[in-house]
């Protein structure tokens, strides 16, 4: 196949909107393969707060880039890319296509966009930032990016403590600003084309309800035993990235005492509803092939099929 003829598709959308449903249906009938979008799905043993497909979704469908590392390792946005690659390259291999199914933006962001060598991280100056984000309030370290890195301060919510962290991190190691090695010049994506299709809703009640839904659901199959295992096999894992995610972050609040159990599940949909928020305001940055809002009584598979001809792939 030559590679101008490349193709690889992608389902982009906010949280709970059922991205990996239509995904599957896709499969069943045409001959893609899916490449998982998601910067929580990646590490093994986090099951119910990543709702990630279970294990028989997993056996009958082939999902690249899940359960890839352990909950204790790091793991970044370049090395994404890497894997992304050698998954897109096998794919190919093996006569089928790549279906690229998530809502990590800056992960598909710097798939299409391009993205520069991020320093690796430095111990030394992980500790000193991560001392500096216990002592001063997270707005002020928020502000901090105002004066060393301008449109990471602008892209980065101000809660986002994880991603305000980073962005320091990298400035205080190479001098250089997180934003600046993000490119928009060529990356060796280039040589294929994204057909991207949007599922979103202008029914802001109905995400809201979907997220709703899905948090109780997830507490319901045991969420906060996956966690307290998770704490009990890796030790001092508190501090790793992967506990920074949605739901194991604040569950860990909740054993350490700092948040109520009563509050436990309101704080974790309103923390959903708030990365929806970031989601959609990611999504403005592309361009879709296909726009589907999901709420309407359509079929959306019909309708993605109709709009992007896929009835050529058979």
């Amino acid at each position: 196949m030559p590679i101008r003829n490349r193709n690889i598709y992608s389902i982009i959308g906010p949280t709970a909107i059922g991205k990996s449903k239509i995904a599957i249906e896709l499969v069943d009938k045409y001959p893609f393969e899916i490449i998982s979008l998601d910067s929580s799905m990646i590490y093994r043993e986090m099951n119910i707060g990543t709702d990630k497909p279970d294990s028989t979704i997993l056996s009958k469908y082939k999902h690249h880039l899940i359960d890839i590392v352990d909950p204790n390792e790091d793991y970044n946005v370049f090395q994404y890319c890497k894997d992304i690659d050698v998954a897109i390259k096998e794919i190919f291999k093996n006569k089928k296509i790549p279906l690229l199914v998530g809502g990590t933006m800056m992960y598909f962001n710097a798939i299409i966009n391009g993205l520069d060598d991020i320093p690796k991280k430095i111990p030394c100056v992980k500790d000193f930032v991560s001392d500096l984000m216990n002592k001063y309030p997270l707005k002020t370290m928020h502000d901090c990016l105002k004066d060393i890195d301008y449109d990471s301060f602008l892209r980065i919510h101000s809660n986002d403590q994880q991603r305000i962290e980073r962005a320091i991190e990298v400035y205080i190691s190479s001098g250089k600003p997180l934003s600046s090695f993000f490119k928009s010049s060529s990356n060796f994506f280039d040589k294929y084309k994204f057909i991207n299709i949007k599922l979103f809703t202008e029914d802001r009640n109905y995400i809201h309800e979907k997220i709703k839904m899905r948090t109780s659901r997830m507490f319901e199959q045991g969420l906060i035993d996956e966690v307290k295992h998770i704490i009990h096999k890796y030790p001092n894992i508190e501090k790793c990235q992967s506990m920074k995610s949605i739901g194991y972050k604040h569950i860990i609040e909740y054993l350490n005492n700092d948040l109520k159990k009563e509050h436990l599940i309101d704080r974790c949909i309103f923390a959903t509803r708030q990365l929806a928020k970031r989601q959609y305001t990611w999504m403005k940055n592309f361009s879709f092939e296909s726009e589907i809002e999901i709420s309407s009584t359509e079929n959306i598979l019909k309708k993605i099929e109709k709009n992007l001809h896929l009835g050529k792939l058979m």
